[in-house]
């Protein structure tokens, strides 16, 4: 089949967004300050080069390009609607302060981590792979805004774009017999059911980087499905530069991948095996030279394979019983699929790399097996490709359904209309999590930064998570030292009970003053109001040896 203009057009996207992170991370490799209006050029470049590379030989496909330009761009106008008034990263957990901590560092500093000792302020993240943070820090340049107010956009827009190009690996690998497109639909459609492990991974879990780095792993099984057609080094080349930049945001996405590349590449085909060699040293050989620039500078980033952490069970109580029993069946029918095979060969791949990581966290000692348990958000997307492709079958098979006809795809676009119902009626009632960052609250935090010193800076808020960020994040204090290693600091309950008592720190932020208790509200000073926020002084007598900042600091 050949390439069409739409997937001419996803390639492009997602290249700019890995030039992109390629390119800075090279550039601060090679020792030179990262230049957001120097790499802009650069990923345009590389986008623009695609498009026309890709164009010499792709056809027109309207309804295609129209549904793919629909998709990401609903799903672009939902994610960011779901995160207003303030756009920031809707979120909670302590990653979403790790990673904005990484993100205010290589903002202010111009470079990536390169110093041990960082690790006191950064903990893992001065070993982390920063694709997803290089985008933030970025964009926010391009768009003359702070990394923080972008950061939401940014992985929404690797979100819907990652949506569009699920609809076009689903497109392609549909049968020539039926309505290509509404089929395709259903695929990207069907993702919103297990709603946690595809917008849930960084609307409430927070998971940035693994939600970014899944956008150029769903372009590498584009390219994938690409070269299962049609043998040629042109895919090879886009799925090496898709998972360079996979690598350098989430690397665990890269094995199950080159899994696949290796199997395909054994399948019996009137390809010669030195051409074979040839395309998967094209695919490989850049992924590689990029994990070994990255682990010989931290080579204790590896040691996350073997580390704990939150991440939710696939169980069919999570997933829903419809979900579960769909996959199901879809698994079993796409391994029966000659056209399918990627999408078999993925689910295996995911599976096997997830048992490996079972076996690695346990001799480890690791609580649960937390990357194992990550591999189900890769997981959903050949799932729910299988399901549009059974869905397809299912349809061929009905009597008097009249192949190619406008009665056939009326009937197919209603399907999809059912279907977009019954998905989009639990996610409209699903309530949002209440962000741990807000805008007033940060513009609370910035006044205080500028005027006061963060020792003497006490917490009023109503979740821990937003106590530390502000700690760690905005004020830049350690993770491993001073007040950061006492537990009371973060808990909301403790917070209120020291400005019920005497002899506290002077200063606090309060997310939402008028929500306080009326024994703290009267008894403190309001120096700055910013709405719901407030930066309040305590009254009598206080604990901190200097609680204004010097005049030069300032």
């Amino acid at each position: 089949m050949p390439i069409i203009g739409a997937e001419s057009l996803a390639a492009s996207l997602v290249a700019f967004l890995a030039a992109a992170v390629a390119s800075a991370y090279l550039a601060d490799w090679l020792g030179v300050a990262i230049a957001p209006f120097a790499i802009l050029p650069l990923s345009l470049v590389a986008a623009v080069a695609v498009l026309l590379w890709l164009r010499r030989r792709a056809t027109s496909d309207r309804p295609a390009l129209t549904t793919f330009t629909l998709i990401v761009c609903g799903t672009f106008a939902w994610l960011m609607w779901r995160a207003r008034p303030d756009f920031l990263p809707a979120g909670t957990g302590s990653d979403l302060a790790h990673h904005l901590a990484l993100l205010v560092y290589i903002e202010q500093h111009g470079r990536l981590v390169h110093d041990a000792t960082l690790g006191a302020y950064l903990g893992e993240m001065i070993d982390y792979t920063p694709g997803a943070h290089l985008l933030a820090v970025l964009a926010g340049a391009w768009c003359r805004r702070d990394a923080l107010h972008v950061v939401h956009a940014v992985v929404a827009l690797t979100v819907a774009l990652k949506s569009g190009v699920v609809f076009l690996i689903a497109r392609r690998l549909m049968p020539d017999d039926v309505p290509r497109v509404p089929f395709a639909v259903i695929a990207a459609l069907l993702l919103w059911l297990p709603y946690v492990f595809f917008v849930g991974s960084f609307m409430e879990q927070s998971f940035l980087s693994q939600v970014v780095s899944e956008l150029f792993a769903v372009a590498m099984w584009w390219a994938l499905v690409v070269w299962d057609e049609r043998p040629a080094a042109d895919a090879m080349a886009l799925f090496a530069l898709f998972g360079a930049a996979t690598f350098l945001t989430w690397p665990i996405w890269t094995g199950p991948l080159t899994l696949v590349l290796v199997a395909i590449a054994l399948v019996p085909r009137d390809v010669t095996w030195p051409t074979r060699l040839r395309d998967v040293a094209i695919a490989t050989l850049p992924i590689a030279v990029v994990a070994a620039m990255h682990g010989v500078r931290h080579p204790n980033g590896f040691q996350m394979v073997g580390t704990g952490g939150f991440a939710i069970w696939p169980t069919p109580a999570e997933l829903g019983w419809t979900f579960t029993t769909v996959s199901a069946a879809g698994v079993l029918f796409s391994a029966t699929q000659r056209r399918a095979r990627t999408a078999t060969l993925l689910l295996a791949a995911t599976a096997l790399q997830a048992m490996a990581l079972v076996v690695t966290a346990r001799h480890a000692g690791a609580a649960a097996p937390y990357l194992a348990l990550k591999m189900f958000y890769l997981a959903i997307y050949p799932l729910t490709v299988a399901i549009a492709l059974t869905t397809a079958a299912a349809w061929r098979a009905l009597p008097g359904v009249a192949r190619g006809s406008r009665r056939a795809e009326l009937m197919a676009w209603t399907l999809v209309g059912v279907i977009a119902v019954a998905v989009a009626r639990p996610i409209a009632q699903r309530p949002r999590v209440n962000p741990v960052v807000t805008q007033p609250t940060f513009l609370a935090a910035q006044w205080t930064r500028a005027r006061l010193s963060s020792d003497c800076v006490d917490y009023l808020v109503a979740d821990g998570y937003t106590a530390y960020w502000l700690h760690l994040a905005v004020f830049g204090n350690p993770r491993a030292a001073g007040r950061a290693l006492d537990d009371d600091t973060f808990m909301v309950r403790k917070g209120l009970a020291r400005w019920i008592l005497p002899n506290g720190l002077p200063f606090a932020i309060a997310d939402h003053f008028d929500a306080l208790p009326r024994d703290i509200r009267t008894n403190v000073d309001v120096l700055a109001r910013f709405g719901p926020a407030a930066v309040v002084q305590r009254r009598g007598p206080s604990t901190c040896a200097e609680p204004r900042k010097n005049r030069e600091d300032r």
